[in-house]
């Protein structure tokens, strides 16, 4: 069963995956409630209530292809270029948030993620976060994980990080690595061959033995959490494409 779930989660993150690069050019965001509108007029964003009143506008730079997210008082707008255009990495700005139409602060992608091998280079664009940020815990939280494994939430009204951790605890016996490697059907031990280390010491020959029974028997080119020689890969980042860059083998 565990095998099945896996092969059916695989297969909709890779259509969702495809879905995401489609060009985007909104002119148009609601709250989820569809209590507020932010709605694209010129050069500016305006923001309007259920009764088409105007409460406040923020100039455009280019949020019309990015990830838009209205909370839903109205009050706050965070926005996340999740597809960043190539250039000058480090001084791109990934993350906006602005309360009652004022920019109250703001991330470059070197905030956010340490490593750019840790990035996904998609043509002229790079992908640094998985497809599932959202608003949370009724809109008080913009929460959204990158490929370093690591989940961060922000307040939404003044837009400080509140939480920026790894989804299990850290020691030198746990590793994330990419690599390939082999399933059989008969037993539950694989070794892999290590592409990329995300976390974890260099091993030697670039080789390391584990446990999982998460995967169909077959070869696998994929990212796993290992800890004690056993795969604990949070579900979240199971599956996920982490792209191919800065591969040792």
């Amino acid at each position: 069963m565990k095998n099945i779930l896996f092969t059916l989660f695989f297969i909709g993150l890779t259509i969702g995956n495809a879905w995401a690069d489609e060009p985007r050019n909104q002119t148009l965001v609601r709250s989820r409630n569809e209590q507020f509108t932010f709605k694209l007029k010129k050069n500016n964003w305006n923001m309007t209530d259920s009764k088409g009143n105007l409460l406040y506008s923020i100039p455009e730079k280019g949020f019309a292809a990015m990830s838009v997210f209205i909370t839903n008082d109205g009050k706050n707008v965070v926005v996340m270029d999740d597809l960043i255009s190539r250039g000058k990495l480090t001084k791109k700005i990934a993350l906006r948030f602005f309360h009652e139409g004022k920019q109250v602060m703001s991330y470059n992608l070197s905030d956010l993620v340490k490593d750019s091998c840790n990035i996904i280079r998609i043509g002229q664009q790079v992908k640094w976060a998985l497809e599932d940020f959202n608003l949370a815990k009724n809109d008080s939280t913009f929460s959204l994980a990158t490929f370093e494994f690591n989940e961060i939430d922000f307040n939404t009204n003044t837009g400080q990080i509140t939480k920026n951790a790894k989804p299990f605890i850290v020691d030198r016996n746990t590793y994330i690595l990419r690599g390939k490697f082999y399933k059989s059907s008969s037993s539950d031990k694989t070794e892999m061959l290590v592409r990329k280390y995300i976390l974890g010491d260099k091993l030697p020959f670039d080789t390391i033995h584990f446990s999982t029974d998460m995967y169909t028997k077959g070869s696998w080119d994929q990212v796993v959490v290992i800890k004690d020689g056993i795969d604990v890969t949070p579900i979240r980042f199971r599956g996920e494409v982490f792209g191919d860059g800065c591969l040792i083998n």
